[in-house]
């Protein structure tokens, strides 16, 4: 009986310490597996499809700045994007919110570029505060009559 405790915790202490490596490796090829993927280059107008508002940003800053919206929102690519089952449709314009996004990021660019005081670092938290409804007053702040 002894024994038999003895060799499970020598086999749970080998696999608490084989775990990190594990971890590392697969992560290791993850990322050696995204590095040889074709990375798009040049303009995002001219590397995507259907890009409207962001047409002069460098290729590789869209999928990243997408990524920051998804964070400042609190949603998915599929919140403004038609997503099919093989990863495909994202140029597609099906759904008003994709719509909707172009007119926020076209105000918040104007808004950087013509607010001094924002320092041309204004983002999408800055009202949506992980929201994907921009918050127009504090929450649970009573309105003062």
């Amino acid at each position: 009986m002894k024994t038999t405790i003895h060799m499970r915790n020598k086999i749970a202490l080998a696999l608490a310490l084989a775990a990190p490596v594990i971890l590392i490796g697969i992560s290791g090829l993850t990322r050696v597996d995204a590095q040889l993927a074709p990375q798009p280059t040049g303009p995002a107008g001219k590397a995507f499809k259907n890009i409207k508002v962001l047409k002069d940003l460098p290729a590789e800053k869209l999928i990243p700045t997408m990524h920051a919206w998804n964070d400042s929102l609190g949603v998915k690519c599929d919140f403004c994007h038609t997503v099919d089952a093989n990863h495909k449709g994202y140029e597609r314009d099906d759904k008003p919110t994709k719509n909707a996004a172009r007119g926020m990021v076209t105000m918040l660019m104007d808004l950087n570029k013509h607010q001094k005081a924002l320092g041309g670092r204004g983002t999408c938290f800055m009202c949506h505060h992980g929201k994907p409804e921009p918050e127009l007053r504090p929450e649970g702040g009573a309105e003062r009559r």
